[in-house]
């Protein structure tokens, strides 16, 4: 499966919604929607990863870099909705702890 991305904008941040993988072949396709909403003057960005089923190394990259760009824009950028694979690799790599922001509707508080 491919990546699928949807942009929508309610109460002050931009959400995009991905659907698919994020992988190689699709990471450079997030990486240029995050990039165009922060320069656009976004300056909340959420990605929510609900429907992501898997995220390679280079998706990774492109949260991070994503992240540091918007930090550099006085933005913010977090992710939403990461559950099974995604979250646990985001969760093994570290970048849980900048990039989700509190307990999402889809996962509990406990993490369980």
């Amino acid at each position: 499966m491919g990546l699928a991305l949807h942009t929508t904008r309610q109460d002050g941040r931009a959400t995009i919604a991905a659907r698919g993988s994020i992988d190689l072949h699709s990471s450079e396709e997030l990486r240029t929607r995050l990039t165009e909403l922060v320069d656009a003057g976004e300056r909340a960005v959420v990605v929510d990863l609900a429907a992501v089923d898997f995220c390679d190394s280079s998706g990774l990259n492109v949260l991070v870099r994503a992240y540091k760009h918007a930090r550099a824009q006085n933005a913010k950028l977090t992710v939403t909705g990461a559950y099974g694979r995604v979250e646990n690799v985001l969760r093994t790599t570290g970048l849980d702890r900048f990039l989700i922001e509190g307990p999402t509707e889809e996962a509990p508080a406990d993490g369980r």
